[in-house]
């Protein structure tokens, strides 16, 4: 009978354990991170293998649109997206005619944007000074 109560009782102890509702939420970022110099560096007139050395490789290549590439990008943190867009570049014949689609202005580069922010959130080596 105590064992069977000790069983119940540590199962009960167990359970409630695992349901703390603090879950870490990862920061995610998809897609090709898209920057104002790189959309500045296209001229009409260059050839797609011209146009992904300055973007670099599109997301999406559909069989469907040759003519098409897009670019896409967002950031999710902790469930909420905190920066999203879309850059179309378009094609005529191979080559590069125009885009559509903007980048938003950022103070900071992209690249180091979420590592400094962790580094700023969770600066566990603060040394003192004297």
């Amino acid at each position: 009978m105590q064992f069977r109560i000790l069983t119940i009782l540590l199962s009960f102890i167990f359970i409630s354990a695992c349901s703390i509702p603090k879950v870490y939420k990862l920061t995610v970022q998809q897609g090709n991170i898209v920057t104002q110099d790189m959309l500045d560096e296209l001229k009409v007139g260059m050839t797609k293998r011209q146009v992904a050395y300055v973007m670099g490789t599109p997301l999406i290549r559909s069989p469907y649109q040759q003519e098409r590439w897009d670019y896409l990008y967002t950031l999710e943190r902790r469930d909420k997206v905190v920066k999203d867009y879309q850059v179309t570049v378009f094609f005529k014949d191979e080559i590069y005619t125009h885009f559509e689609g903007e980048v938003p202005q950022e103070e900071k580069p992209e690249k180091q944007q979420e590592v400094l922010e962790e580094k700023k959130d969770n600066n566990l080596l603060n040394i003192p000074s004297e």
